[in-house]
């Protein structure tokens, strides 16, 4: 008699599956402790400034609602970001966040022993997307954590679909300027998917960004921007987000996208949060703010991080950090661990209010003089 192995597509059983941020819940269980205890996450990289108070409002007038079906086109969202980032609302795909935009790219691009081109480290969902189309993710190690962009050029062939470029990168924080995405645009030439993985674009203060939205404006026919409503304006627990690209490609990923997977309460709150400039503007200014506490304590401890443009840190401790991860879950800091990302001397640690911040480093000083 077969076993349910024998049923299943053979390289998928060896997808490694994307680990999450551990729960507060779940490290309470974990723990054995109550509410009574502090527990700080800073694994996901959530905006701990909140949910945007224009997005509160706007979920609490769809309640009476929510016996109806959304509206599956996505209108009034899509009308909405058409006209902030001038272009047509048929350029645009919204997902059941912006994740939902990668599985189907990944789905319309990949086929079996077609390349994908990413960084290491990058975003984990990029080699699952190949491994799960049976492709050759190929993993372009960056010195210094930063995109190393002509060696990803150079990696281009007839088998190459899709290049994933997160900037700021996930894990490191990393950013590439605009005039480095242009020259990597140039030497691609269009033989290859070229997806500008924004997740963080709002926190960026870096003195050339790169809006990507301005290639597919342009009329470049192979770039595709991604964006999300998880990170700025707090709304990572409804997941929303989209991607904007040339209009054939948006076709057929609406065509693939599951039905109603932007639900009802999503598209309104998601649609709400686009007016909330003060919202946006606070949660911006707490994270750039954090980044300078991070990059002065970081220092103050002996150890390092390369200058960050997302909401997070990538903080190298120079030796193996899993126990130092462990036993900041112990102190009630949940940060994520870097050998997720294959880098086992680091941890990705999202910046917070001051409060967290400060909590952070205190229960992290305590740790290393501790475990020495």
């Amino acid at each position: 008699m077969a076993g349910i192995a024998d049923f299943v597509r053979p390289h998928l059983r060896a997808v490694r599956p994307y680990v999450p941020g551990k729960p507060i819940a779940e490290l309470r269980r974990e723990l054995g402790v109550g509410p009574d205890m502090r527990i700080v996450k800073l694994a996901s990289n959530e905006n701990t400034a909140g949910t945007s108070p224009l997005a509160k409002q706007a979920i609490l007038e769809q309640l009476d609602r929510l016996w109806l079906y959304p509206e599956d086109s996505v209108f009034y969202l899509k009308r909405r970001l058409a006209e902030d980032h001038g272009v047509p609302p048929e350029w645009i795909v919204v997902g059941n966040g912006a994740v939902e935009v990668i599985y189907l790219l990944a789905q319309a691009l990949l086929d079996p022993g077609d390349k994908a081109i990413m960084g290491r480290p990058g975003f984990m969902i990029y080699p699952i997307m190949a491994q799960m189309y049976a492709a050759e993710a190929v993993q372009v190690e960056h010195p210094e954590h930063r995109h190393d962009l002509r060696a990803m050029a150079a990696a281009i062939d007839e088998r190459t679909k899709i290049v994933w470029i997160d900037n700021p990168n996930n894990p490191a924080g990393t950013y590439l300027s605009r005039r480095e995405i242009e020259w990597f645009l140039g030497e691609v030439d269009g033989r290859a998917i070229v997806v500008l993985d924004e997740a963080y674009h709002h926190f960026v203060d870096h003195p050339d960004p790169c809006d990507g939205l301005r290639y597919v404006r342009e009329g470049v026919p192979n770039v595709v921007v991604l964006r999300t409503f998880s990170k700025i304006v707090g709304l990572a627990g409804l997941r929303v987000g989209y991607g904007v690209m040339h209009p054939e490609l948006a076709r057929v990923l609406g065509s693939l996208r599951v039905k109603f997977s932007v639900n009802a309460l999503a598209q309104a709150a998601a649609l709400a949060a686009l007016d909330d400039h003060e919202h946006i503007r606070r949660a911006r200014e707490q994270v750039i703010a954090g980044r300078r506490f991070f990059e002065e304590h970081t220092r103050r401890l002996g150890l390092s991080m390369p200058p960050t443009q997302g909401n997070f840190a990538w903080i190298d401790f120079g030796r193996d950090a899993r126990p130092i991860c462990e036993a900041l879950m112990r102190e009630g800091v949940i940060v994520r661990p870097g050998w997720i990302f294959g880098f086992p001397d680091h941890a990705r640690v999202s910046i917070s209010n001051e409060d967290d911040n400060r909590f952070f480093f205190d229960r992290l000083e305590r740790v290393l003089a501790r475990l020495g």
